[in-house]
């Protein structure tokens, strides 16, 4: 029978309590290294939420058996201080009103996963989310609307296309970048929808050889300011359903493989490395902009990420000032995946945030209304 004050025992605890803090001592590295080569720090982060409650379990076990390694562990958590306030928001869930106060921009965003198409399609092709997505877009009145994985026929000012949708909604000012066309003249894109007049746009290439689509901003005025509206989706690590079923074996320990491991480990060791310059241009490209950031984007990456630390530099995490706990955006492989992001210029306040959960993408719609 386990006796954990058996001194066989407490050895064992103690050492997996080393190996937790080494993990999680290798997440507060993260900030500070480039993980576009050095990968292996990176990972550790993905479950950081797991390591901090892991943690925090033998703080309240080294109190109970009087350890001194109680004092080990609540160092090496206190050294976490920078990852978990980019983690939890600490601040109880508060009803979003769609009320907007006076001089505020709400800012919509979502990886729209081209319309729901992965999940469910009509006979016709059509995505049978569509309808309800699109209810969803017109039920926030949003004043910006910001969208990766967008998707629409390649005349996006014919009648019947997404575009004309939309605009017919009250966005009547636009800027929609495509990044790839596909059979049926099917175009793949991101794109900005604005309420108010669009005075400059431009986009920006990551490169021919990703997966990420451009980065791209448009201008608008609002009395007397101006203001730069940045969306973007990084590099994803490419999972397809062969790279699910092989996540969902090794968890349940159902025959993984070397094979499964090897190739999840390639794939997410490539995206680290492209996601690393990426974030580096958009870095330079928000320190470029004469005017007040609103940056929203598919980061594919975590909040304790050296990617979310270079782009956020001295902006505003919307999410972590009106936000509340650990604000999921990604609705699979694991409850504690926030990888999209509303940021803002400091000079600007947050007054609301949230996560909209409904069913239809592999993203939830997130949105803020920011005070200027």
């Amino acid at each position: 029978m386990f006796d954990y004050r058996r001194p066989f025992y407490r050895k064992i605890l103690v050492l997996i309590n080393i190996f937790i803090i080494i993990l999680y001592l290798l997440v507060c590295l993260v900030p500070f290294v480039n993980t576009g080569t050095n990968w292996f720090v990176a990972l550790p982060g993905l479950a950081f939420p797991l390591l901090f409650f892991a943690m925090l379990f033998f703080i309240i076990l080294w109190i109970i058996l009087k350890s001194k390694w109680l004092w080990v562990s609540v160092i090496a958590l206190l050294l976490g201080t920078q990852q978990i306030a980019a983690v939890f928001s600490f601040h109880f869930q508060k009803e979003f009103s769609i009320d907007k106060k006076p001089n505020t921009l709400r800012i919509f965003h979502w990886n729209t996963e081209s319309w729901g198409q992965e999940l469910e399609k009509t006979n016709s092709g059509e995505s049978s989310f569509k309808p309800y997505m699109m209810n969803v877009i017109k039920g926030e009145n949003a004043d910006i609307l910001c969208f990766e994985e967008y998707s629409d026929i390649q005349n996006i000012k014919d009648s019947n296309s997404n575009v004309s949708t939309i605009v017919n909604m009250g966005y009547p000012y636009y800027f929609v970048k495509p990044t790839e066309i596909s059979s049926g003249h099917i175009i793949k894109a991101v794109a900005i929808f604005s309420k108010y007049p669009i005075i400059d746009s431009a986009s920006f290439s990551y490169g021919k050889h990703t997966q990420a689509e451009h980065l791209i901003y448009i201008d608008i005025n609002r009395g007397k300011d101006t203001f730069r509206i940045f969306t973007t989706h990084l590099q994803s690590v490419q999972f397809g359903n062969s790279d699910f079923q092989s996540l969902s074996r090794i968890k349940r320990a159902r025959d993984p493989g070397f094979n499964d491991s090897r190739d999840i480990i390639s794939k997410l060791k490539r995206a680290y490395w492209y996601r690393y310059l990426q974030a580096q241009m958009m870095k330079q490209k928000i320190a470029e902009s004469p005017y007040p950031v609103i940056l929203t984007g598919d980061f594919n990456d975590v909040p304790n990420s050296n990617t979310y630390f270079i782009i956020k530099g001295n902006l505003q995490d919307a999410f972590l000032k009106k936000g509340s706990w650990i604000g999921r955006t990604y609705r699979y492989i694991s409850p504690t995946l926030r990888i999209d992001y509303i940021l803002a210029n400091k000079k600007l306040k947050i007054n609301q945030f949230r996560v909209i959960h409904v069913p239809y993408s592999d993203h939830y719609p997130i949105e803020a209304d920011i005070q200027y």
